[in-house]
């Protein structure tokens, strides 16, 4: 039975402002990243509001279709896996180090765009803060930074703080002075500053200054800590498209239950995950489908594949998690909500720091089971599965804070909250 939300569940906030005005987004050029806030931008643009985009060539076609306008840079990032390896003891330096560099190639693409009159609101994602708290400070603009992972603030949050890597760059690690991957941190935020004019603006006061909206693409209920976090963090859960996804699979009819597998679009190179998955439901009586990702597995690796097995690059998951009665995922934050929009029990195979953080917090709440670190049996698969799939405290768990994500808001909802950032700018 599908679980496809209907348009009635789903809250309906009126517009906060006639006033016409002109947004500015930019994020990572990255799936996990881009495709939350382009129900945002499709919105802005319905209620008659100018949106501009900057990204890169790989995502150019989705966001035209918001009626955005496209303004396109070329990205430093080539393989985020091989430049930020999911293992490494240095994660969020070497990221956010990336960041920068990201940043820096964007930010003269929207200084030339809009030389005289800059946008109303800069919408940023958060690990584009380079870029969007310069020119919001440069261009006396509000910035709402867009999180599609945890917020690194609040006391007893386990999550990443900007402000403690700077600490941890400019203070030594333990006494024994900054690891190099900090201590090029450092150096590439000074040099960004130094470069676009701001050399009067400390990395500490970059860190600690935002004074602007937080916009998250999860509940409140779900961020750790959440009850902790002030007014001007907006959790409005995902924003999804549910209508764009429409068409794109149609369930089995044979009464086979649905079981969806992905690890993502950047760490999921793992063949013999995928192996173990296809050999855990062989002719079962699951029906299994696979998205191995555009620079993943190659599909002919796994073959051949039993009956009961389907196997795509990608599919948009939307269009099958209404049917799935299991998601094994890699634990990333957008494939956790749309399978939990979905109502859909969450199987977690963590590879990368931050994915471990988030299936932590989700078996914390108790939306599903973690798989154990490493490469796991086929019998291991399939009794995760069979656990998350059956069990009534998870299956009611999942149903609770499918109730949280309807409650939040959403695309709608974020659209309010930029309108009303305009507003107060």
């Amino acid at each position: 039975m599908s679980r496809v939300p209907s348009e009635s569940a789903v809250p309906t906030l009126p517009a906060t402002s006639s006033a016409k005005r002109h947004f500015a987004f930019f994020s990572t050029p990255a799936h996990g990243h881009v495709r939350p806030t382009l129900p945002i931008a499709a919105e802005l643009v319905r209620r008659g509001h100018r949106v501009s985009y900057a990204t890169t060539a790989q995502f150019h076609d989705d966001v035209a279709a918001t009626g955005a306008e496209v303004l396109l840079y070329e990205s430093t990032v080539e393989d985020l896996a091989k430049e930020v390896p999911a293992d490494a003891e240095d994660w969020l330096a070497l990221a956010l180090t990336m960041a920068v560099a990201e940043s820096s190639a964007l930010v003269p693409v929207l200084r030339a765009r809009f030389p005289a009159t800059p946008p109303d609101v800069l919408a940023y994602d958060s690990a584009m803060n380079a870029a969007g708290r310069l020119l919001a400070r440069q261009w006396d603009r509000p910035g709402v930074e867009m999180f599609p992972v945890f917020l690194p603030q609040g006391q007893g949050v386990k999550s990443f703080s900007l402000g403690k890597l700077v600490e941890g760059a400019e203070g030594g690690n333990g006494g024994g002075g900054p690891r190099p991957a900090m201590r090029a941190f450092h150096e590439a935020m000074s040099g960004f500053l130094a470069e676009h004019g701001a050399e009067d603006y400390s990395l500490r006061e970059f860190a600690a200054g935002f004074g602007g909206t937080r916009l998250a693409f999860f509940p409140r209920e779900f961020q750790q800590g959440g009850e902790l976090f002030a007014d001007h963090f907006a959790f409005v859960g995902p924003c999804l498209d549910f209508e764009a996804a429409r068409g794109a699979w149609e369930p089995p009819t044979d009464g086979r239950r649905v079981v969806l597998v992905s690890l993502g679009t950047t760490y999921g190179n793992r063949p013999e995950f995928f192996r173990a998955c296809v050999e855990a439901f062989a002719d079962g009586p699951w029906h299994v489908v696979m998205t191995l990702g555009q620079n993943g597995v190659d599909p002919a690796v796994l073959e051949p594949l039993p009956a009961n097995v389907e196997v795509h690059r990608w599919l948009p998951h939307l269009a099958v998690l209404p049917h799935a009665e299991a998601f094994v995922c890699q634990a990333g934050m957008g494939s956790l909500m749309e399978a939990l929009a979905c109502g859909t029990p969450l199987v977690l195979a963590a590879h990368g720091r931050e994915q471990v953080i988030d299936a932590g917090r989700a078996v914390e709440l108790g939306l599903g089971v973690m798989l154990a670190p490493g490469e796991p049996s086929a019998a291991e698969v399939h009794k995760a599965v069979s656990t998350a799939a059956d069990s009534l405290e998870i299956r009611g768990r999942v149903a609770e804070m499918r109730e949280h994500i309807r409650a939040a808001g959403g695309t709608l909802r974020a659209a309010d909250v930029l309108e009303r950032s305009a507003t107060a700018g």
